[in-house]
């Protein structure tokens, strides 16, 4: 009986020792937990690339030329003009053709200055039916039951009548050569110019649009 007292007592103490010893013992450190890293979302900005304009620098002792274009002339070109003098029995002609233009066309243009001492009469013709004007059947002069001028078989364009100081423009309208004439036999008709010195006249003849460019040799 004593013997088994003293077998729990021993047990008693060993219990106690092996829990004393297991207090006193310093704790592990805990270990260290490093913090996931935290990922911050890139937010994607508009890049603005700024373009420096680009100088050159010539070298010095370069000559730098600037050329500037020829500012645009008009299309008008003056083809005649023309002092000459007149009586009552007399006219002039001018064919285009010894202008540079052996045809006219279509809506080529063109503007007529005609100044005279006496009044007298300028008109456009077909170059064959001008070459006819010698003749005493083609004098344009008037009669007593019309104001119109009288032509006969002439068949003429762009009639300026008794003028003494006039500017008018003209279009072509039949493709063929042209003459312009200067006339003033239409006061061999009327008693009023009797004895009519000669007189002077001025004609200008200028190019608005066209001609057609003249590719004919003939």
């Amino acid at each position: 009986m004593k013997g088994n007292k003293t077998l729990i007592i021993t047990t008693v103490f060993l219990l106690a020792a092996i829990f004393v010893a297991g207090c006193a013992s310093p704790s592990a450190p805990a270990p260290v937990q490093t913090p996931a890293p935290t990922t911050v979302p890139q937010t994607s900005l508009p890049t603005t690339v700024t373009t420096a304009p680009q100088i050159t620098v010539a070298p010095s002792g370069t000559t730098i030329t600037i050329t500037t274009a020829p500012a645009q002339t008009s299309a008008e070109k003056e083809l005649l003009h023309e002092k000459g003098m007149l009586t009552t029995t007399t006219f002039k002609r001018y064919d285009f053709k010894d202008l540079g233009y052996k045809f006219l066309y279509p809506n080529d243009k063109f503007r007529i200055v005609l100044k005279s001492e006496k009044p007298v009469i300028g008109y456009a013709v077909n170059t064959e039916q001008a070459a006819q004007l010698g003749g005493s059947q083609l004098v344009p002069h008037y009669e007593s039951h019309s104001k119109n001028i009288q032509w006969g078989l002439v068949e003429a364009s762009m009639v300026l009548e008794k003028a003494t100081d006039v500017t008018r423009e003209f279009t072509v309208e039949d493709v063929g050569p042209l003459s312009y004439v200067v006339d003033g036999r239409w006061m061999s008709f009327e008693p009023v110019y009797d004895g009519t010195p000669p007189f002077s006249y001025e004609l200008i003849i200028t190019r608005i649009s066209g001609p057609t460019a003249q590719n004919f040799n003939f």
